[in-house]
């Protein structure tokens, strides 16, 4: 996937311990989306001594698109819910076209990845997922009274390509770190939530509630 630069200045926020990047009219952009479409987030685990490259490999494709699920699953709330109208594509649909002509090993610009998909949006990104300090090795440094290493240290960034413009309009991004019997799973859990309930799309958050209210005249 091609790199992108904003074409507009961007804001700097800090909401909950997650870093958001964005275009200043990204709300009045992303009401006009119909559809939009949540690629595999590319993903990069901890690699442990005993694992081939095959092994490795696979087990980061599984992680991408266990997590692409899941940023899918919440954005597809947010649209139950009201808080999102425009269209989530199923990760299933996505994928089949996807890897129907060799994504990602075959170079395609994300114009191209929005006319395949029939989409005005695309969402990607990577989640980085680590474990500085092994449990055994936390346990034994805490029990000689040292201090409390971290065990798990998670980390994802989303980012948001508006077809119309052909730009990013919007980032968000947010880790967390764990110590000694801290959960993996939970963590990945909250790294997505964090990041997916500030997508501009979500008009119930503060900031763009004020801007969509303005925007359709609404007091």
């Amino acid at each position: 996937m091609k790199q992108l630069l904003s074409l507009f200045s961007l804001l700097l926020f800090l909401t909950s311990c997650v870093a958001v990047q964005e275009v200043a009219n990204v709300v009045p952009i992303t009401q006009n989306h119909q559809r939009v479409a949540v690629l595999p987030i590319n993903a990069t685990i901890e690699r442990k001594i005993w694992m081939s490259n095959e092994k490795y490999q696979e087990l980061c494709r599984k992680k991408s698109e266990e997590i692409q699920l899941r940023v899918y699953k919440q954005l597809a709330q947010y649209n139950r819910s009201g808080r999102m109208f425009a269209e989530v594509v199923a990760p299933d649909e996505v994928n089949s076209m996807l890897f129907g002509i060799g994504f990602p090993e075959k170079s395609i610009s994300n114009t191209e990845l929005c006319s395949l998909l029939r989409v005005d949006a695309l969402i990607w990104g990577n989640i980085d997922i680590r474990e500085p300090v092994t449990e055994a090795a936390a346990m034994m440094l805490s029990n000689n009274g040292w201090f409390m290493p971290i065990t798990n240290l998670v980390e994802i960034n989303l980012r948001l390509y508006d077809n119309q413009s052909d730009s990013q309009i919007w980032s968000a991004n947010t880790r967390l770190s764990g110590q000694l019997g801290s959960l993996k799973r939970k963590m990945q859990m909250d790294v997505c939530r964090r990041a997916t309930r500030n997508v501009p799309y979500n008009i119930k958050k503060k900031r763009y509630k004020k801007a969509y209210q303005e925007l359709n005249g609404i007091n």
